[in-house]
């Protein structure tokens, strides 16, 4: 009985939106009447892993997707539906949204960018996103992000290492850039954390380089990801892996080329917002107390909603326990106080018409 609409992200793959219109006091449809919300999921899953078969056991509903995201997707479509069974009529619009495209590296963020054109053209409207997973707190700030690629080489080409010192090895510079981004890290630690998601962060997840024992690895590539605190911005995160780059470039005499990929820059949606103070009154109804705050370093389309869609996001949803594991579950009680905590926010931020 919503009003449904499909919207291709990808070709063959479709968003799909439900709108239900704020109403005046007199019964009038108004968009404008009061604050409008928008719910928000993504509906593809991992590509990867051998999950549990879908079923119930007790109170878990278990298998691929039921964690991240499906069960928060299920808890906001019954919010929806009690709200309208009771009678109740919002002042302000409320939204559904569900996209596709989220999980990488098969997605591409597809489904986000396209909400996204909708958001910035008013197409759908919104004061405040609510995402419909994470734990059960409300997820306010997360750190920026992005996947860097440096490449070590030498014009030298491939030759039997005895002809070349060790010291012009790409393969030793790309150990002096390890230990250089350790030293980084370790001034990271030492340094005041972000309240909510924590300090900055580098890491290493792939090192490439070399195709034989002792022949010279003309290019040795080390691949990784930095994630940084708001009030940083990926502009001072390149100025300083660039001049990371330059410095080892001039010491060593090889090639260094930094690449970035996917990158994210960090949000944070205060204490203050509307959107909190709706979430938290709505946790306090349901569990007898307001939910707390909290950040994580990971990044999720709140991070695309808010620097891209300008439009200030939270995330609150069922558990964040077993999200990409084989054995992924959800309670059906965490799913019922969902549904409960979101008619409850939908209401509260959006007002109820009289």
């Amino acid at each position: 009985g919503f009003d449904i609409r499909y919207d291709e992200g990808e070709t063959g793959r479709l968003n799909v939106y439900a709108t239900i219109e704020g109403v005046e006091g007199d019964g009038t449809v108004s968009p404008d009447a009061g604050r409008t919300l928008v719910f928000n999921g993504h509906t593809d899953t991992i590509p990867v892993g051998a999950s549990t078969p879908p079923g119930r056991d007790g109170d878990w509903i278990v298998g691929r997707g039921t964690e991240d995201m499906k069960g928060g997707l299920v808890a906001m479509v019954h919010a929806a539906a009690a709200l309208r069974k009771a009678g109740v009529q919002l002042e302000g619009t409320l939204s559904l949204t569900a996209v596709v495209g989220h999980e990488t590296p098969v997605g591409k963020k597809e489904g986000p960018k396209r909400l996204i054109e909708r958001l910035r053209s008013g197409d759908i409207a919104a004061d405040g996103i609510i995402i419909v997973e994470g734990p059960r707190a409300i997820w306010a700030a997360s750190l920026g992000s992005t996947i860097f690629h440096v490449t070590v080489s030498s014009d030298r080409g491939p030759i039997h290492t005895i002809k070349v010192p060790f010291e012009e090895n790409p393969a030793l510079w790309a150990g002096r850039l390890l230990t250089r981004l350790a030293d980084l890290e370790r001034e990271f630690g030492d340094a005041e954390a972000h309240p909510l998601c924590g300090r900055e962060r580098i890491n290493i997840g792939q090192l490439h380089g070399g195709d034989y024992f002792n022949r010279l690895p003309t290019e040795v590539r080390v691949t990784g990801t930095r994630r940084w605190t708001p009030g940083k911005t990926f502009n001072d995160i390149v100025a300083q892996l660039e001049q990371l780059c330059a410095q080892l470039a001039e010491e060593s005499g090889l090639a260094f080329e930094l690449d970035l990929e996917g990158n994210r820059e960090p949000f944070e949606t205060p204490a203050s917002h509307p959107l909190v103070g709706a979430l938290q009154g709505a946790t306090e109804i349901v569990a007898g107390e307001p939910a707390g705050l909290i950040g994580m370093g990971l990044v999720g389309d709140a991070n695309l909603y808010v620097n891209d869609g300008g439009v200030p996001t939270v995330y609150y949803g069922p558990a964040h326990e077993t999200a990409h594991s084989d054995h992924e579950r959800v309670r059906i009680t965490d799913l019922e106080h969902c549904a409960r905590v979101y008619a409850l926010s939908a209401m509260q931020f959006c007002g109820v018409s009289e």
